[in-house]
Formats: C-alpha cells, structure tokens, sequence
C-alpha cells in the first residue's frame, strides 16, 4: 500500500547460514557467553578499609554523599544547550516530551542537594495527575544512578557483607574525624549501622583497618541502593516495609548483640541507603509512616522501635495527585512535614507537537501494527486531549479555547501575539493538571486498531472513539456533556483547519524547497538592508524594501513595527547559524505562517482547482490536478492511498462550508462525514514526482 510503512522482516541467521557461516555463528554464542561470564565479575572488588581510605584520601568524591551521586548520574548522561541557551538534559531527551520547566527543576534540586545545602532535608515531590510522566522521570533517574555505579567515575564502595551498603568512613571514630577533615579535607557524616557495629566489635575486636570493603553497583530489582514504596500497599501502616523487619529468635542478649543480629535491616528505607527511594502515592500512607518519613528527611536517621536509630544517607522522590496534596496541605496535623516538601509539578503537556511525540512513542513501545495512522490523527487526538486540559480562558479577553491552544502550540493568531503566552500561562498557575491521559489516548486508539479489516485509522474515527470512550469512564451529566461536545467540536474545526493546510502544502511540488529559498532571501536582505545596503538576490538586482514588505504583509506587520520585526527576526536565525543549529523555514512561527501565506495557494483557489466540474470536458483537467496532489501526499507526506483521497475531498468539503457534526436531542452526535473512508475509486497513473501536472 502506497505510503504505509511497516517494520521491516528480521531473518534467521542460522537457517540462512552456509557451513563456514554456521562456525561464525557458533563463535558468536562462545564470545556472547564469554562476555556474559566476564560481565557477571567485572564490578568484584574487595579489600580492607586501610584500602579504601587510600583511595579516599587520593580523590574525596569517592565517598560523596546521596544527593551528590544521582546529581553526578544525570549530567554523566550529557548536557546539552539549546538554541537559546537553556540546558537540555540528554537524560531525558527523546524520553520526556513537554515537560523542560519541571525537569529543569528537578536537576535543580539535585544540584543544589549536591552541594550539601538545607534543601538536601527536603522530600522532592513530583505533583501531577495520573499519566503525567511522574513515574517515567523517576524511572530515568534509576536506570542513570544503575549505570553510573557500573562506570569508573560512578564507582561506590561498601562494608562488605552489609544490607544497606555503608559508607567504610563510618568505620572512622566521631574523635578522628576532625582531625582528618583538617588534614585530608575529608568529612565523614554517619554512623555505623547495628550489623557492622556488631561486626566490628566481635569478629574484628575493633581493628577499622581489617574490616572487609567492598564494590557494590546500585540495582533496584536486586534491592541495592534503589528503594520503591507504594503507599497503597496493603500492608501500609507495617512500618517493617520501610524501617525493616525483625528476627524475634534473636532478641536475647545484650543490647548491642540484639541490635546486631536481630534486626534485619531490609525495608525500603535500607535498601535505598546511599541512593534514593521511590515514594509512591505519599500521601496515601499511614500517619505514623509519614512521621518515619519525616525523621528520615530532616534528620537522615532510620527510627528503630526500642533500640534507637539507624542513619541513612537516600533521597526522597516522591509522587502524588492534586487531590491527595491538597488535602494533605489543609490538615492542620501535616505541618512538619510539609515544611520539608519541595514540589516540583509535572502536569500534562500542552503543545499538540510535544503530544504527538509522546503518543509516537508510546505507539512504538506498544507494537501497534497492521494498521496506518494518516500524519494528522495523531495530532488531532493531540488537540481533543489538550482542550480538556486548558483552563478557561480569562474573564474579559477576546480568546477562544481553541485559539489557546494554537499559542501554546506556536501558531500565529490574529490579533493575539506570543507575548500572550506568558500572560496566559499566568492566569492559572495549575493548569494542566487535570483532563485526559495520554494512556486514556492509546486506550482508545488501540480499541479502534483492533477493528476487523481496518486499514487507516482516520482522525475523525480516532476522535469519535475518544468522544465515545468517555461514558465507559465518567458520568457526564448535561453540562459535561456541552463541555465535550465543544471540545469535539473545536478538535473539528482544527482539524479542518490543517487538512486544508496540508493539500495546500501538497498543491506545489517541492514545497519546502521553495520555502526555504523564500527565507534565504529574506534573511538576505534583512541582513543587507540593517547593514545599509543592496544585494543581488537570485542572480538579479531586486527592490529588497518590496520583498520584505511583501513578506511583512503576510505576517501581518504593520509599518511601525517593521523595524523591530526585522530586527528580531535577523537575531533569532543569527542566534542559530551561531550555534550551528540546523533550522528551516517552519523555524520562527511568524515566518512560517508568513511563507506559507506566500506560497500556499488560496483557499478560494484550491476550492475551485479541486471541486468536481460539472462538464465532462473538464474533468479530464480537473483528475490530472487531483492526482497531482494526490501523489506528492502519498509519495512526500506520509499518507496513504485511503487517507490521501479522504483529506483532499475533506478539505473541499470544509472549504464548500459542508457540517461534519450535528447534535442529537439524546446527547447522542451523528457524523455528517464518513468515519471509513476507502481508497478512491479512480487510481492515478503515476506515483512518481509530478512536474507537469503541477496545479496551476
């Protein structure tokens, strides 16, 4: 099928195989089973602290604390700066989409932590609604501390033996330590667990110098340095889970025999001493495990029923709803607590091209196959899902929901600038946090693929889906119903709005070549023109005030505002050659909607090029024009046979003003467009790059 990509076959090297290439074959499994062997031992380090306190005194970041390590993890992983010089995180680049202001805050956090300031006593929060990308940033941060301590500048090294891989310094005296902060400039924070403080005292009759060191990598599943809790447990209020369980045939003896030996030391809060632990649903949690929490937080100390407390070095990351925090915030009981809260908020995301990424994604991890997705129903979900995110807009503005989301999405409204964005996202601070999933999204999504012989998922079907799927979920009473109906309405009219973009875009060949041409031009002159100068632009001399008016006018430029206009425009493209970035015409939103004002063809035009003539002797004209754009959609733009025929005749039907939509009395909608479109009757000749059947 004519534009539908599928994954490509995996062949069967051993079946394939010649003889001589059935030995290769078998060197291969040999080398793989080797490297397993040499993999399992490669992180095997042992020795005495003697040892190890060599090697602190040689580099002091050897014993760094909690904070300091995963603050390490994510930038070992790479910075990077965008174009603008904010610092993209290579940690979560192609990962988390939408998401830059709250992951810049959490690497804040890390960083300020790591230096071993106040906000090192503070749980980080990450507050957002369900499907948000909480447990997806979290997930990077494990996976990055894992891999760090599998590397050399990552290397952490514990007292053997021990359940919550101590720091070896522990071993050194609270008498030494000041003397040894002076002369090495090495600062020891903790104590000896009960276990190691048994051990030391009976096996090694106190000789620090003996006791064993060794390497540990961090694992989660392996339950080293990484602690998960889910507060809905339904063991929550057993504070064993987290502070570790005990061994009642070991509770005779003296005190330090017991603590040694009858404490396990395996809760969460053990296990994730020297990383960090997971906290999920936080607020959820039983009161007396909140108040354990809290003395962890502030005091890094593990409270231990009847024999005191254990230090412990982790950071806290945990996640919550809006609900649950709110509620949390009015209880007059959560006071402490709550002053050693920094919340960082991950709310959806509420740009459609930021969506369409997430949902890319999502669609790639999920095996959705078999099925063509056109290039706009993505994007049109996008839309359905975003409009119920935002928040209304403000009392007294001119603005329309749907012209919100375009602004947030960097498109150019009339009568509304970008300047408008900040004063937008002002209005509510927790917008965002509330509407449809990205996972309610695939949910619906995936229904619809598993239809019986579908082919192409169109937008219009993928919206009724959602619109559909909302009664399975919540109880829509008549004004949540005028609410949804609104959003399918708006999602209609954009999606409108872009399918007739896109048969512009596919109205001239080579579209983007001759938009990029137009910018360099511009570009040109603009340059020459706030030089005070003249240059020839296409081997020609040309008026260049008439060029970049022409292209002012289509960005609506009034001839106050030129100056600046040029100004801004000559910075922002000198800003990127600067840095070497890669851009093309679509790169500034006004000079996009500029040039595609420019070449696109007009709406009236493109109406009366592609609506059938009612004479025979012109329909000859009128299917050579139709295939034209027909084939660049397929051959250019990803559309396939179904979905190119479906968005041209969808176009014209929006542009002839035909209803695609009519409310029933019942609360029940009737499409007035086909939701199956099928592959057109009539197949063009050619699928290859048109020259002469270029629309005039």
């Amino acid at each position: 099928m004519p534009g539908h990509t599928g994954k490509p076959g995996i062949d069967l090297l051993v079946s394939a195989s010649a003889p001589g290439e059935s030995m290769n074959h078998m060197l291969n499994i040999d080398q793989l089973l080797a490297t397993s062997k040499e993999e399992f031992g490669r992180y095997d380090w042992d020795g005495t602290f003697a040892k190890y306190l060599e090697m602190v005194r040689e580099d002091p970041s050897v014993s760094r604390l909690s904070h300091r390590l995963i603050y390490d993890a994510i930038l070992e992983e790479g910075v990077e700066e965008s174009a603008f010089g904010d610092p993209i995180y290579t940690l979560f680049k192609d990962k988390i989409y939408g998401l830059d202001e709250g992951l810049r805050g959490i690497v804040e956090y890390f960083g300020s932590a790591s230096r071993k300031l106040e906000i090192r006593k503070r749980i980080l929060l990450l507050l957002g609604p369900p499907a948000s990308g909480k447990s997806s940033v979290v997930a990077l941060i494990k996976n990055a501390l894992e891999q760090y301590t599998r590397t050399d500048p990552g290397v952490v090294y514990a007292i053997k033996g021990c359940p919550m891989q101590e720091e070896p310094l522990h071993l050194i005296p609270d008498q030494l330590r000041k003397g040894l902060r002076e002369e090495s400039g090495i600062d020891v924070e903790g104590q000896l667990c009960p276990r190691c403080r048994y051990l030391l005292a009976t096996k090694y009759k106190g000789d620090i110098a003996k006791m064993p060191v060794e390497r540990v990598v961090f694992s989660e599943q392996a339950a080293v340095g990484i602690g998960y809790y889910i507060a809905q447990n339904a063991n929550a209020d057993d504070a064993s889970l987290l502070v570790g369980s005990i061994d009642e045939n070991e509770l005779r003896g003296e005190r330090l025999e017991v603590a040694g030996k009858a404490f396990r030391l395996d809760g969460e809060f053990n296990v994730a001493n020297r990383g960090l632990i997971e906290f999920v649903e936080i607020f959820k949690a039983d009161q007396h495990l909140l108040t354990t929490l809290l003395g962890l937080a502030q005091e890094q100390l593990v409270k231990m029923e009847r024999f005191g407390s254990v230090y412990a070095d982790e950071a806290i990351i945990a996640h919550s709803n809006e609900g649950d925090f709110t509620k949390f915030m009015e209880d007059q009981f959560s006071e402490a607590l709550r002053d050693r809260i920094i919340a960082v908020q991950v709310p959806y995301n509420l740009q459609v091209k930021h969506e369409v990424q997430i949902y890319s994604k999502m669609i790639a991890e999920s095996g959705l196959e078999g099925v063509h997705l056109p290039p706009l129903t993505l994007p049109t979900m996008s839309v359905f899902a975003i409009l119920s995110r935002l928040s209304p807009p403000p009392r007294g503005r001119a603005i329309k929901l749907l012209d919100i989301l375009r602004l947030y999405d960097d498109q150019i409204i009339h009568r509304h600038s970008q300047d408008d964005v900040a004063v937008l996202k002002r209005r509510d601070p927790n917008e965002g946090m509330s509407g449809i999933s990205p996972r309610y999204v695939m949910n619906r999504l995936s229904r619809v693929a598993n239809a019986p012989d579908l082919r192409c998922i169109s937008p219009l079907r993928a919206i009724n889906s959602l619109f559909r799927g909302l009664s399975e979920n919540i109880a829509l009473d008549e004004a949540d119903w005028k609410k949804w109906m609104k959003f399918v309405e708006d999602t209609i009219d954009e999606y409108g709005k872009r399918a007739i973009s896109e048969v512009q875009r596919a109205f001239e060949e080579r579209f983007e070549l001759a938009a990029n041409q137009l910018l360099n031009d511009y570009l040109a002159e603009v340059e020459t023109y706030l030089a005070g100068g003249s240059v020839p632009v296409r081997g020609r001399r040309s008026n260049q005030r008439d060029m970049m008016r022409e292209i002012e006018n289509h960005a609506r430029v009034k001839d106050r505002e030129r100056e600046k206009f040029r100004e801004d425009i000559h910075q922002f493209f000198s800003t990127l050659k600067g840095r070497e970035v890669e851009f093309d015409y679509s790169a500034e939103p006004r000079m996009k909607a500029a040039i595609e004002s420019r070449l696109f063809p007009s709406q009236r035009h493109l109406e009366r090029t592609l609506s059938r003539p009612r004479f025979a002797r012109q329909q000859v004209e009128w299917q050579r024009k139709r295939d034209a754009i027909y084939n660049r959609m397929m051959q250019d733009y990803g559309y396939c046979d179904i979905c190119a025929n479906d968005t041209i005749d969808y176009a014209v039907h929006i542009l002839r003003g035909g209803r695609v939509l009519r409310q029933l009395k019942n609360n029940e909608i009737e499409w007035q467009w086909t939701l199956e479109p099928e592959p057109p009757s009539h197949i063009p000749q050619s699928t290859q790059p048109a020259t002469a059947d270029t629309p005039e």
